[in-house]
């Protein structure tokens, strides 16, 4: 009898837990979907195919979503948004939401900044007090993203197979006025191919991207002019360069990225990148751009961004570069292999000199090194630069002088070095030089025949004044006004010119100082 009694409790409590559990369920069913239909902002509008919950582990399912916030023109479709491991103390206590996991599979995500007539709107959603949102894990697993341009219905973004990782993520008071209004824990990024577009000449895409918060591995890098020489040529004004920049991989080594001061900051321990294949082309039958070219280090003062990259390593890189001079002749090359290279402390807003040490292939056989160093906040603009060319056969380059300068070349550079010191204005420098049998060739205007008075005028001084050192080495010196509406590489490039010519005319021994 006693213990048909407690059989009968025993139901009945069964019973009670049963139907309060269905209750319960009922009603988080209830208010899940009157939450989700009444209590959202105006300006955003959800709907979805079907609703699942479960009242015990915390958890909301929703297939099908589409999601759209009008005041930013953010569409999103997704295949289903999960919500578990919902925790009820904090909500009936403080209104706080704190989960467990956060996930959204197959979304696609379109999103359009709009310009608002007035912040009204803006204001408004920001009056009310913001909730305490806490998300253990937040996932999104093989979203596509799409950001527009905000005047027009072309494409800025476009990432694909874009999985996405973030943990202890909180949102309160504090952060609501933050620029990025949140803040989170460690975090994992992942993509397959990616596009960006860079404005009216050029794009940028990826093949795969992984970030986390140790390192970053990017493939198949591309940087790319959007036509083709002839069509650039056609839609220009003023001169543009034609680029083709294909990276194998780069590593990123410790990143460090958010806002500091109210600026975006990107900082790097290190930076390496593999196997860049660099083409640049530029039509000279266009006119000159005359706009002031920033110096390296201007250029770096005023982005804005708080970049440090401590240190950056280039290896087996190349680098072509081709003029177009003349409508009927094909341009040659000028090409630099075999480059490595390693720059350090680069930065926008720090201290201390940015160094460059490179190494190169000078037209596959000459040994050509380049030491260059700037501090971001001269204000002058100071640079100090030095290089040496070693076991340099001329007659490689031919083809390119015979193209540009309407020259040739003949012998061989043993040993040349180098030293220019400048600033915005001008520079100055030093050049020593020791060769073999090195002779100069001046064509005719049309490039079809030798002018032979220049040619004998211009090797009769080279000779006659080929006093070498003790060494074997003659000597320059050279100054140079900067032409401002040029790049830092012609200024570069002004500077070694003048110099070979006070080294091969001059009286060659070294001056006194």
């Amino acid at each position: 009898m006693l213990r048909s009694k407690k059989v009968k409790i025993a139901l009945w409590v069964l019973v009670v837990l049963l139907a309060v559990g269905i209750t319960a369920q009922l009603w988080f069913t209830q208010r899940v979907k009157a939450l989700l239909s009444e209590e959202l902002p105006s300006h955003i509008k959800l709907s979805y195919n079907r609703l699942t919950t479960n009242v015990l582990l915390g958890k909301i399912g929703l297939q099908k979503v589409t999601f759209q916030d009008s005041t930013t023109s953010l569409d999103l479709k997704a295949e289903t948004v999960t919500l578990s491991g919902l925790k009820y103390l904090p909500l009936l206590q403080k209104g706080a939401i704190a989960l467990s996991d956060f996930t959204v599979e197959a979304p696609q995500v379109t999103y359009q900044k709009k310009k608002l007539e007035n912040d009204s709107l803006t204001t408004k959603q920001n009056q009310g007090e913001s909730k305490n949102i806490s998300i253990q894990n937040f996932r999104i697993h093989n979203g596509q993203l799409k950001v527009l341009q905000q005047d027009s219905d072309s494409t800025l973004v476009q990432i694909d197979g874009l999985d996405v990782l973030l943990t202890d993520i909180n949102h309160n008071t504090e952060t609501a006025s933050h620029p990025l209004p949140f803040t989170y824990g460690e975090y994992e990024i992942q993509t397959q191919k990616g596009h960006y577009d860079l404005g009216p000449w050029e794009y940028l895409q990826w093949q795969s991207f992984q970030l986390d918060s140790s390192e970053g591995r990017i493939q198949k890098l591309v940087l790319r002019t959007k036509y083709s020489r002839e069509e650039l040529s056609k839609k220009l004004t003023v001169e543009h360069d034609h680029y083709n920049l294909v990276i194998d991989s780069l590593l990123l080594k410790q990143p460090n990225f958010g806002l500091t001061d109210h600026l975006p900051k990107f900082h790097l321990k290190a930076l390496e990148l593999h196997h860049p294949v660099f083409q640049v082309y530029r039509d000279k039958l266009l006119p000159d751009d005359t706009k002031h070219k920033k110096l390296y280090n201007q250029a770096l003062r005023d982005l804005d961004l708080d970049l440090l990259v401590n240190t950056i390593k280039i290896s087996d890189g190349t680098v072509a570069y081709e003029e177009r001079l003349e409508a009927d002749v094909t341009p040659e090359s000028l090409r630099f292999t075999a480059i490595s290279a390693t720059i350090r402390n680069l930065h926008s807003k720090g201290i201390g000199m940015v160094s460059v040490a490179a190494r190169s292939q000078l037209m596959g056989n000459g040994q050509l090194t380049l030491d260059w160093s700037f501090d971001p906040q001269s204000q002058s603009n100071d640079f100090l630069a030095s290089g040496s060319l070693k076991q340099f056969r001329t007659e490689n380059i031919s083809p390119f002088l015979r193209t540009n300068l309407g020259a040739e070349v003949k012998g061989t550079i043993d040993q040349m070095y180098f030293t220019i010191s400048g600033n915005e204005v001008e520079s100055q420098g030093d050049m020593k030089m020791a060769y073999d049998q090195f002779e100069f060739v001046v064509l005719k205007k049309d490039k079809l025949g030798v002018n032979k008075l220049l040619t004998a005028l211009v090797n009769i001084f080279a000779k006659e004044s080929s006093k070498a050192d003790g060494d074997g080495f003659r000597h320059g010196d050279f100054k140079v006004k900067r032409q401002t509406d040029k790049s830092f590489f012609n200024y570069l490039w002004l500077n070694v010119k003048n110099g070979l010519v006070d080294t091969m005319t001059g009286k060659g021994k070294q001056r006194k100082k």
